[in-house]
């Protein structure tokens, strides 16, 4: 019998040990000296009593081994002690207490507040503990030496999370090595958060030499380095690794296939590269694989056999692509998938739909197109996002029914069209319904049990849904946030009616065709926190003077007349943050106002006159700009010791340019172009302002030379001072300046060589130096830098001379890109600021074509041109002209240009217009010109050119004054037609600049100014012009201002 009860109760023990918590003693009657020791540890220890769960309990009167958190075995002595999450900060390290209980074997002390003391030492004296818990306890400093005598720990747990304690634990002396070494028996090590500082190597072969029964190794944030090492394979127990956010910098090893009991990896942020091994995904028993967050890791899905044990799958942001196979279906386990921000492509298996176990999808931010399947079998989904495709099709009215659990839904940007059922706002769970950017159509139909329903977000911006928004919408008392923008919505929506959203704090209705009902008098709910209603048909500003909470004000592109009210300044107590009241009639602002804590004002494109207000000091970005503002106060730079972005543009504003502007030294953009200002650009904004990128003040008055020194560390990427008097040189420090995207000194006087010295600006996408006095040669001598980039150049109207730089051309690569690597890069030069605000400046420069200026408000990357026209190049046209593939414009007319025209020049197969005009070429015009199938504008006249014009598709269709002047041509679509001997034209002489047959002026926008596209052209346009401006215009000048 006592053999028996021995048996029994060393089965229990072992259990426990074993099993942890899971295994319920039984506990005989507490021992007196042991109940004492207890009451010393409480009396010691510092606590909050009124979060005590188990401390504020312990009572003398009872027996101890009833106590909350206390376990005893059968003979009344302590063996289990949990005290976490008790609140404790102080009094472990001298409590007596503690350390006389020999026989405790469990020590949980997790989760308390001990204040970055010290692990005690004298831990050591309890030689029986098997399982030790220091979690997020708040302790610090190195790890005492003396836990690696605690021999017959199982488990050790001394993670913390930095955030929850002032500072971190860490090995060092002892390192790793030496706190395990004694440590034989230890089957699970939770070391998260610890300060290791170890190789790969190191901390590989401390584990593996010493912990042969090791299960689960928790090291995440420990500062580990890779690579990891081979010796890790010789712990064949393992079943749980983590080492999440460690540099390990490598790839994964294979052998992680070789655990045959793993059932946890996670690997995220740890800077993982290379292939990951397909073999892992197999392992019978994994259950849990997370290699999110490495960029650089990449790879793709196996085909999956059946059986797999796999229930968590989180591959986001990661380079894994390919597809996902049909055979994810097998993995019926599976209840978390998360592969967003991958390089994913193909459809969504329809195999997917057997996923019944299916909790938590995403899939966003990939490539996926094809209609998405059927989740009906998905009892328990309740997130789904598969947002940032290409998916398309409808969705079905009925598949929707069964998600009984679904609480998110994300379809924003694709292109899913049709209807919207019904049944998605009737799902008795949803909260948030988002379907931005598709191309859904009809009317959104009502939906029954609106009142009940839980939805707190609906996003339906930019599709293409009609009629009036359903009443239903207007009933969901839980609705939060309501985006309606950017539709065909039309009627009257009436202020009532969004007065009954009780729990309303956002509210977007721009860009549809309705009209919102308020008027002067009308109040909204004083709980709106953003307001957007632009282009709502408004005709004055809402009552807002009750808004207490409202951040974030769009009443831009109505029809707001009269004076902005000075109420406004004061919305929300002045904490108002965003107001844009742009491209309205506003003709001024209400005396007497202030304007205080905006970080964005935006009033441009009104009717604004006078002096430029007083911007706040806490303002970001300030856009007046497009109104009638007549002079800028003397201090403004004072108020702008804040702002990323200025603009003043396309104003009446006069006098020079104040100095105080130099103390707005945070200005990244500041633009005054378009207006009537005068004197020498001052100094400062070349020498102190290094942090400026966009400086652009064209068409103004401005002289005298550009004096100052740009700084080593100068930002520039766009400097525009087209259209002013300027005279003297190009700065050499403007190299300094090697971001430099966009230079443009056109239309002044200045005098100066080509600038040569600009070569090491590998980032220069356009230089315009037209219309100056620059001179000499343009070849330059050899350097190691090169304008691959370069797309757009204009030197025309100067008094450059000598031959056309062949070798030059050659590093012109941006120029010799094909169609499809064009379109691959296609891009728009501008300078986004404000990470995610949606606002960026857009570059704008002029350009001329068949005689024709153009505004490109938008710059592609895809457009190129190159513009000699008007100077004194002589010599023949390089035969690396037909390198420039994709070449839209070349004009290279009044020059002295000789030879023949290259017959490469058919290898330019993107080429819209060219103009040799008014050279000494001849010879033969060269058949391959008639293949050119875009060729929309052709002037060879008043050249040396003989023999029959090609035919070719178009180039018969051209007036015949693209040919006249050159005697010796004959052939459609001139009338003359060609004998044997054709007659040949004297030379016309040198051309002149002055001889442009036609110049029109199209303007385009306003630089970087928010609206829509404006074009004024003449009425004489020709057909070629007409199908020009088909073709360039609408591909190229497009419009589109952040957001809108």
């Amino acid at each position: 019998m006592r053999l028996l009860l021995f048996s029994w109760l060393f089965l229990i023990t072992f259990l426990a040990n074993l099993f942890g918590s899971d295994v319920v003693l039984v506990a005989g009657q507490c021992q007196s000296n042991q109940q004492s020791l207890l009451l010393q540890l409480k009396s010691s220890l510092k606590f909050e009593v009124n979060r005590s769960v188990h401390l504020v309990k312990w009572n003398q009167n009872t027996d101890c081994c009833n106590w909350s958190g206390v376990d005893c075995d059968v003979g009344g002595r302590v063996i289990g002690l949990n005290l976490s999450f008790e609140s404790i900060s102080s009094g472990i390290e001298n409590s007596t207490g503690l350390f006389g209980l020999q026989q405790l074997q469990r020590l949980d002390l997790a989760f308390n507040r001990f204040g970055a003391s010290q692990i005690p030492s004298r831990l050591a004296n309890l030689t029986n503990l098997t399982y030790l818990n220091l979690s997020n306890a708040g302790f610090a400093g190195q790890i005492p030496v003396e836990i690696s005598s605690l021999t017959r720990l199982v488990s050790l747990d001394l993670s913390t999370l930095s955030f929850l304690g002032s500072g971190l634990l860490k090995l060092e002396n002892p390192n790793l090595k030496v706190l395990v070494q004694n440590l034989r028996e230890l089957r699970e090590l939770y070391l998260d958060g610890v300060n290791i500082s170890s190789q790969g190597s190191e901390w590989c072969q401390a584990l593996s030499s010493s912990l042969s029964n090791l299960q689960v190794s928790s090291l995440s944030s420990c500062f580990l380095s890779g690579p990891i090492h081979s010796s890790l394979a010789d712990l064949h127990s393992l079943s749980v690794i983590h080492l999440d956010q460690n540099i390990l910098s490598s790839p994964v090893p294979e052998f992680f296939a070789n655990f045959s009991n793993l059932t946890s990896l996670s690997l995220s942020s740890c800077g993982l590269n290379g292939k990951f091994p397909e073999k892992i995904f197999q392992v019978q028993t994994l259950e849990t694989l997370d290699l999110s967050n490495n960029e650089l890791l990449g790879g793709s899905l196996p085909d999956f056999r059946e059986n797999l044990s796999l229930r968590t799958l989180m591959l986001f942001d990661t380079n894994f692509s390919g597809t996902l196979p049909e055979s994810i279906g097998n993995v019926k386990k599976l209840s978390r998938i998360e592969l967003r921000s991958c390089n994913f492509s193909g459809s969504i298996p329809t195999s997917m739909s057997k996923l019944t176990e299916l909790v938590y999808l995403d899939l966003s931010t990939n490539n996926f197109s094809g209609q998405i399947p059927s989740f009906q079998m998905s009892k328990n989904l309740t997130y789904l996002d598969l947002s940032h495709n290409v998916l398309s099709g409808g969705i079905s009215i009925t598949e929707w029914k069964g998600l009984q659990n679904l609480v998110y839904v994300d379809l924003r940007f694709n292109s899913f069209n049709g209807i919207i059922p019904p049944s998605l706002f009737e799902l008795p769970s949803l909260q948030k319904l988002q379907l931005a950017s598709n191309q859904f159509e009809g009317q959104l139909p009502e939906f029954s049990n609106a009142s009940s329903s839980v939805l707190d977000t609906i996003d339906l911006t930019g599709n293409r849904l009609e009629g009036s928004i359903p009443k239903s919408v207007f009933e969901i008392n839980t609705l939060n946030i309501l985006l309606l923008s950017s539709n065909k919505f039309n009627g009257t929506v009436h202020l009532d009616s969004i007065q009954r959203l009780g729990n309303l704090t956002r509210l977007e209705l721009s860009f549809n065709s309705f009209t919102v009902n308020a008027s002067s008098d009308s109040h909204f709910l004083s709980q709106i926190t953003t307001l957007r209603l632009a282009s709502c048909n408004l005709s004055v500003i809402p009552n807002l003077k009750n808004q207490s909470r409202l951040f974030h004000l769009d009443l831009s592109q109505n029809q707001i007349s009269g004076e902005v009210p000075n109420w406004i300044w004061n919305v929300s107590n002045g904490s108002l943050n965003h107001l844009n009241l742009s491209c309205n009639q506003l003709m001024g602002l209400q005396e007497p106002y202030s304007i205080s804590n905006l970080s964005v004002i935006d009033l441009h494109y009104n009717q604004l006159q006078g002096k430029i207000p007083q911007p706040p000091a806490t303002a970001v970005y300030v856009d007046y700009s497009r109104n009638s503002f007549t002079s800028i106060p003397a201090d403004i730079g004072n108020f702008l010791t804040s702002t990323l972005f200025l603009s003043l543009s396309n104003n009446n504003l006069s006098g020079v340019i104040p100095e105080s502007i130099c103390y707005a030294t945070n200005l990244q953009v500041l633009d005054l172009s378009s207006n009537n200002l005068s004197g020498m650009v001052p100094t400062c904004l070349i020498e102190r302002m290094e942090g400026l990128v966009v400086l652009n003040l064209r068409r103004n008055n401005l002289n005298g030379t550009i004096s100052g020194t740009f700084p080593g560390n100068c930002g520039l990427q766009t400097l525009d001072l087209n259209g002013n008097q300027l005279e003297g040189k190009v700065p050499k420090s403007l190299a300094n300046c090697t971001k430099l995207e966009v230079l443009d000194l056109g239309n002044n006087q200045i005098s100066d060589t080509f600038p040569c010295w600009l070569k090491n600006v590998s980032s220069l996408h356009v230089l315009v130096l037209r219309s100056n006095q620059f001179y000499g040669n343009i070849s330059c001598p050899e350097v190691n830098s090169q304008w691959s980039r370069l797309q757009i150049v204009d030197l025309a109207s100067n008094n450059f001379s000598g031959t056309l730089p062949g070798k030059s051309l050659t590093t012109w690569q941006a120029m010799m890109a094909d169609e499809d690597e064009a379109q691959s890069n296609l891009k728009h030069l501008r300078f986004e600021f404000l990470g995610l605000s949606r606002l960026y400046y857009l570059d704008s420069i002029t350009v001329t074509s068949k005689g024709l200026e153009m505004e490109l408000v938008k710059i592609l990357t895809l457009f190129t041109s190159i513009d000699l026209a008007c100077n004194n190049f002589q010599g023949h046209i390089p035969d690396q002209i037909g390198l420039l593939k994709s070449l839209y414009v070349l004009n290279l007319s009044h020059n002295s240009l000789t030879g023949s025209i290259p017959s490469n020049i058919g290898s330019l197969g993107q080429l819209e217009s060219l103009d040799l005009s008014k050279n000494n070429l001849s010879g033969e015009i060269p058949p391959q010109l008639a293949s050119l199938n875009f060729l929309s504008f052709l002037n060879l006249s008043y050249n040396h050119f003989v023999g029959r014009i090609p035919t070719g598709t178009q180039i018969q269709s051209f007036d015949p004054t693209s040919f006249e002047g050159n005697e010796g041509l004959c052939g459609p679509p001139l009338t003359n037609e060609c004998t044997t001997n054709s007659s040949k034209l004297p030379s016309p002489g040198p051309a002149s600049s002055s001889e442009i047959d036609w110049k029109f002026l199209i303007v385009i926008g306003a630089g970087f100014g928010i609206g829509f596209v404006v074009a004024v052209a003449s009425p004489i346009f020709s057909e070629k012009v007409d199908i020009w401006y088909d073709i360039v215009i609408h591909k190229f000048l497009l419009k589109i201002r952040h957001g809108r």
